[in-house]
């Protein structure tokens, strides 16, 4: 992969520091839960970015490799996290947090200061999946997919021709209020017969030769 990552450009630090000898790369990983957000990055300590701070857990976790390919093909990925306390366990679950924003940032910090270099890039931005969790009893392994969001393309998106679906798509706007009632309604338009009664003008007597 070059430095460029595909299109997403870096920062002119992070293109200093990429090309460097020396590099310390970084990870931050954030899941959005339904109560909180969980930020954590692959160091030690608390680091923050962004205005938010991310949790250290060391060599407890481990991230699947990132792929990307030029047929817009969805990969996923996978993270798992070891060394979880049991009484931790219960978040996930009970948490409801399949579908949830996924995004890992790849970043580096200075080797002298251990300063975080501005602008890390994003390169994976996806919704949780599945969480499998593995309990010995006083610790816990959790293993989760996470899906590319290019996966949502696979998603049906059925949408209906009906008054109800319009007005919950453009609340007020009233384009096919009357869709239900034209249904199998017959109507007559330049019937020669003038005892035939007309629908035009909601079925009233008025017959063409009236209009001549």
């Amino acid at each position: 992969m070059s430095i460029t990552t595909a299109g997403r450009s870096l920062s002119a630090d992070m293109v200093t520091e990429v090309s460097t000898v020396q590099l310390a790369p970084i990870v931050l990983v954030s899941l959005s839960f339904p109560t909180e957000y969980t930020r954590l990055w692959c160091g030690y300590g608390s680091l923050s970015y962004g205005g938010a701070t991310y949790l250290g857990i060391g060599t407890l976790g481990t991230i699947s490799p990132i792929e990307e390919t030029t047929d817009l093909s969805a990969r996923g990925i996978s993270m798992r996290l070891s060394g979880v306390p049991t009484a931790n366990v219960a978040l996930a679950l009970t948490q409801d947090y399949q579908g949830g924003d996924c995004s890992i940032l790849f970043g580096a910090v200075s080797p002298t200061s251990g300063a975080i270099i501005a602008s890390p890039v994003t390169v994976f931005r996806g919704r949780m999946d599945v969480m499998q969790i593995s309990d010995d009893g006083q610790s816990a392994e959790i293993t989760m997919t996470a899906e590319n969001r290019l996966v949502d393309f696979k998603r049906p998106r059925e949408v209906r021709y009906t008054h109800e679906e319009q007005t919950a798509l453009f609340p007020g706007d009233l384009g096919l209020e009357f869709l239900n009632a034209i249904q199998d309604k017959t109507l007559y338009w330049g019937n020669p017969n003038t005892t035939q009664r007309t629908n035009w003008d909601d079925g009233g007597n008025v017959g063409p030769t009236e209009y001549q």
